[in-house]
């Protein structure tokens, strides 16, 4: 069994590492990958308190990346410049007697159409990247900061700064970058699994928005025994202004 946690840690969460603690070891999670991993020490800290593996790299921006792994790291590789930003950390995983490959994405943010351009030009970048590695098994995971088809956005309970901009477009939202993944074969876990609920993740106390992903790769799709938002502990609704995202994998 592979368990796999999905989590945006928000401006790096300095100022809540013990319910961000908290929240990590609730879900035993072999992966985790963190982003918005904006310190550096926050990470490390994190990595011995579980006694976990870490990765931690730099992003295009101010926005950095992590992934924390109870799995063997064989090798790893940051990709950060355009079109992939925020950033990409690829990691090869050593599972028993198979690898599999995770790939961290935080996309930009804001569901203006330029930047959902801008988005749909990373996944494209992304899988010309996937298609020169070759990995094999493997999952894109994290903040995509991207709507998938059908999937609704309470955009009435955004904050009003939200919808003053979401206005500029008429409230209109464009879904470029997500039906470019599922085109090319990956499933949504969350989806697959649950296809009539939100699956929100976005502002815990006043849900809005699905952010967070996790994408099997054909390979490993068939693998798939649940997938599910992270919400029965109350350390959640202080440790980030995500809710973490866990999916389980049965090889």
């Amino acid at each position: 069994m592979l368990r796999i946690l999905a989590y945006n840690l928000y401006y790096g969460g300095t100022d809540r590492l013990e319910a961000i603690q908290q929240v990590l070891a609730h879900a035993r999670a072999d992966v985790i990958t963190l982003t918005e991993a904006d310190d550096p020490e926050v990470v490390a800290t994190l990595a011995e308190r579980l006694a976990l593996n870490h990765i931690w790299a730099e992003g295009s921006g101010d926005r950095h990346i992590a992934t924390l792994s109870r799995l063997p790291i064989l090798e790893w590789q940051i990709y950060n410049r355009p079109p992939l930003t925020q950033a990409v950390l690829e990691t090869k995983l050593e599972l028993s007697d198979r690898t599999v490959s995770v790939f961290n994405v935080h996309f930009l943010p804001y569901l203006l159409l330029p930047f959902e351009i801008r988005r749909w030009q990373a996944v494209g970048k992304l899988l010309e990247v996937i298609r020169a590695r070759q990995p094999g098994p493997h999952l894109i995971v994290g903040d995509l900061n991207a709507i998938a088809p059908g999937d609704r956005v309470l955009q009435r309970r955004n904050p009003a700064r939200m919808r003053r901009v979401m206005a500029l477009q008429l409230g209109l939202i464009f879904r470029l970058a997500l039906p470019r993944l599922l085109k090319a074969g990956y499933v949504d876990c969350f989806r697959r699994l649950h296809p009539e609920e939100d699956g929100f993740t976005w502002m815990p106390g006043n849900l809005t928005t699905r952010y967070d992903y996790i994408l099997a790769s054909p390979e490993v799709a068939p693998a798939l025994q649940s997938c599910r938002v992270v919400d029965e502990l109350e350390a959640v609704n202080v440790a980030s202004d995500h809710l973490p995202l866990l999916a389980e994998f049965e090889f």
